[in-house]
Order: structure tokens, then C-alpha cells, then sequence
């Protein structure tokens, strides 16, 4: 019973959020949400000024999102921008939205099929909590390409999630290859045991900075420079590439000597996943130039 309430509660504040996104600028009223509320569930929930507080707070707690009234009538969404710089708060306000639709429709069974995400869901906490209190990893990892399985003690850095998988980043001590970070896939991991034993933080390294020339999670700038690479596409694969770009580089270029092509670029490290990302769409991609980053 308790459970649901709290899901009731969740669900709400997604609602609340979305349809003051939608209002933009004009906002609502407090009679204008109790009205929507009571349609939305055939009249079974309404929307107090009371529960609206109560619900603006935990909006607050949980995605760090401000609602307010300036003019006492009307509730806006006042930090929009921090949203849309959150990427924790987005990704988590996408995993309740998701989760809440798959909540309502799961009589529809198979109907329904969302992204998987694989083995390794188990380790997440542990994980977690060493990333706050800077705990060293003992960890069992098995590679595909490997017939035994190998431990090590790993300082974690940092978790990421990409192509329906999490990896755990950081660094392995007395590693061979004399790399700082390492990826771990948590799919290929045998076993987690967090140690009394902490570490201290390598202050050069930033998730952000890290990441931010690669796709997905595969780094190694040495062996696949960063490049400024261009591409055209055909006229249906520039649609796809619009509203979901591969890369947080990825430009259109004007092409006034071509109506059939689009032009984009990227500013990338071109590791084989990502060339292999383009070659997916065959002939409606090409590679015209890769030109090396100093």
C-alpha cells in the first residue's frame, strides 16, 4: 500500500513537470492542474494547494527543479536551464517517465518492448557507495576474449551506461599496460567486494573531459586521434541524424552545390564502433573527409 502511494506521489510530479514544460512561458493556475489531474485519472485524483507543496518540494528533492508562483496565480518551471544542464536529473526524470508508462500498460505484455539493459544491475550500489566514500574494488572480471577470469583492485572513477550496458571506469592497480583508466563491463563481471581500504582520487581525471571526444565508452585517443570528420548522408538519414544525433559535436553544414546530400561533421575520436555506427546506414552514409585534430 505504501509502495503505491509513493508511486502515486512519483507519478504525479512527472505529470506536474510535463504539462508545465508544455505550458512554456503562459504557466498554470492551480485550478487549471486540479481540473487536468481530475481528467487524467476519471476524476479519482484532484490537486490541492496543500498537495501541490507538498509535491513542488519533492520535485525540488528529486530533480533539483524549482516551481514556483512569482505572481501568486500561475506555477512555472523557474531553473529550466538547469535541466537541461542536469544530465543526472534528465536521465533520471526519462527512467521514471519510462518506468511509470511501463507500470500503466503492463497488462499489454509483449506488446510493449523497452531497451534491455544486461547483466550487472547487481553491482550498481556497491559501486555507488565506493564512488562516494572512495573505497578500493576487489573485482572477479572475465573478458570475452579471455578463457579465465582475472582479479584485480580497482579505484573506481566513475560508472557510465552505453548500448544497453554499464561499465565501471577506473583504475586497476599494478596494471601491466600502465594505462590510468580501465573499463570494466559489468556484464563480464563475476563478483564486487568493496575493501576497508580507500584511495585518493586521481584530480586529473573528469568524466566530461574524459568522455567528451568519444562514442560511447570506448577510449583510446592515442590509437584513433581525434579528428574533425565529415560525412554525407542521403536525405532519410539526415532526418534520424537530426533528431537523434550520434555525437554532441555532430553539425550540419550548409551544402548549396548539393540537394540529394546533407553534410554534417563531428569532432571525434573515430574508434571502430563509431565507424561502424555510420557503415550501419550502407550506402546512405559516407565518409568524405577525416581531417586530424592538433
Amino acid at each position: 500500500m505504501n509502495n503505491n502511494f509513493c508511486l502515486k506521489q512519483l507519478a504525479t510530479c512527472v505529470w506536474i513537470l510535463e504539462e508545465l514544460r508544455k505550458s512554456g512561458d503562459i504557466g498554470l493556475t492551480l485550478a487549471q492542474l486540479d481540473i487536468m489531474l481530475r481528467d487524467r485519472t476519471k476524476g479519482k485524483e484532484g490537486l490541492s494547494r496543500s498537495s501541490l507543496t507538498r509535491r513542488r518540494k519533492e520535485i525540488k528533492l528529486l530533480f533539483n527543479i524549482n516551481v514556483e508562483s512569482p505572481d501568486k496565480k500561475h506555477y512555472y518551471i523557474m531553473n529550466k536551464e538547469q535541466l537541461a544542464l542536469d544530465t543526472l536529473a534528465n536521465d533520471l526524470l526519462a527512467s521514471v517517465q519510462e518506468y511509470l508508462f511501463l507500470d500503466s500498460y503492463r497488462d499489454l505484455g509483449s506488446l510493449i518492448q523497452p531497451m534491455q539493459i544486461n547483466n550487472g544491475m547487481e553491482f550498481l550500489h556497491v559501486i555507488g557507495d565506493a564512488l562516494r566514500s572512495k573505497n578500493k574494488l576487489k573485482i572477479r572480471y572475465q573478458k570475452f576474449s579471455d578463457t579465465e577470469s582475472y582479479e584485480a583492485i580497482v579505484h573506481p572513477y566513475c560508472l557510465k551506461a552505453s548500448m544497453g550496458r554499464w561499465y565501471l571506469f577506473g583504475h586497476k592497480e599494478n596494471n601491466s599496460q600502465g594505462l590510468d583508466v580501465q573499463s570494466f563491463a559489468l556484464d563480464r563481471t563475476v563478483y564486487i567486494k568493496p575493501l576497508k581500504e580507500t584511495f585518493s582520487m586521481n584530480k586529473e581525471f573528469n568524466p566530461e573531459t574524459y568522455f567528451k571526444d568519444s562514442f560511447g565508452t570506448w577510449v583510446e585517443k592515442e590509437k584513433y586521434p581525434v579528428c574533425d570528420l565529415t560525412i554525407a548522408v542521403k536525405p532519410d538519414v539526415a532526418s534520424y541524424l537530426r533528431t537523434l544525433p550520434l555525437h554532441h559535436s555532430q553539425k550540419e553544414m550548409s551544402s548549396p552545390t548539393s540537394n540529394d546530400k546533407t553534410f554534417f561533421t563531428f569532432h571525434i575520436s573515430p574508434t571502430p564502433d563509431f565507424i561502424g555506427e555510420l557503415k550501419r546506414w550502407g550506402d546512405g552514409v559516407e565518409i568524405i573527409e577525416q581531417k586530424k585534430f592538433n
